[in-house]
């Protein structure tokens, strides 16, 4: 009975269902006004190597800065208390190493660049998120060189700024893997 009730106010035009599809059909040409440049914007070429050479350079730069300080960026990862003490010196070495890897990757279009950077991003993201639920007070993120930031930043300010840095990078990831779907739709 009540399928059959709503089918029948439907399909009279009258009832709610009427006025809800007149509404979104009238708002739909307000929509098509700003939704139509900016998905031909988000779907042209150069939008996708300008993001692209953005987030590659960004793991370029934070990964070759890492590796001119491997022990400075030892120390940090020592301070996140993750990983067993014998790990953080391969780790220090191995993911500025992936981040450079990753970013020239990327910056060429190598298949799998973009999937090795998103799994750095996520795990970026749980590392800080781990050390902001816990309360762990660092100062030096670690995100790029040793070293990067002034003496004082205690208070976990910088683990906020660095988390919503990585969603930003983590959303140019995201924007990257739609890139194809929303070309299709422009």
């Amino acid at each position: 009975m009540l399928s059959g009730n709503a089918s029948s106010r439907s399909s009279e035009g009258g009832g709610y269902a009427g006025r809800l599809a007149g509404n979104v059909t009238a708002s739909s040409g307000v929509c098509a006004t700003f939704v139509g440049p900016v998905l031909r914007l988000l779907s042209g070429v150069w939008c996708q190597r300008v993001v692209r050479v953005a987030l590659a350079l960004v793991f370029v730069a934070a990964g070759g800065a890492k590796l001119a300080d491997v022990r400075g960026f030892a120390e940090i990862i020592h301070h996140y208390g993750i990983l067993p003490v014998w790990a953080v010196g391969p780790m220090a070495l191995l993911l500025p190493l992936a981040e450079v890897l990753a970013g020239v990757g990327l910056l060429f279009a190598v298949r799998g660049s973009l999937a090795a950077i998103a799994a750095m991003c996520l795990l970026f993201l749980g590392v800080l998120g781990y050390a902001l639920a816990t309360g762990l007070s660092i100062g030096d993120c670690g995100c790029f060189a040793p070293g990067e930031l002034p003496e004082g930043v205690q208070d976990g300010s910088a683990l906020r700024g660095a988390f919503l840095r990585d969603l930003v990078l983590l959303a140019g990831v995201a924007y990257l893997y739609a890139w194809r779907r929303l070309r299709r739709m422009a």
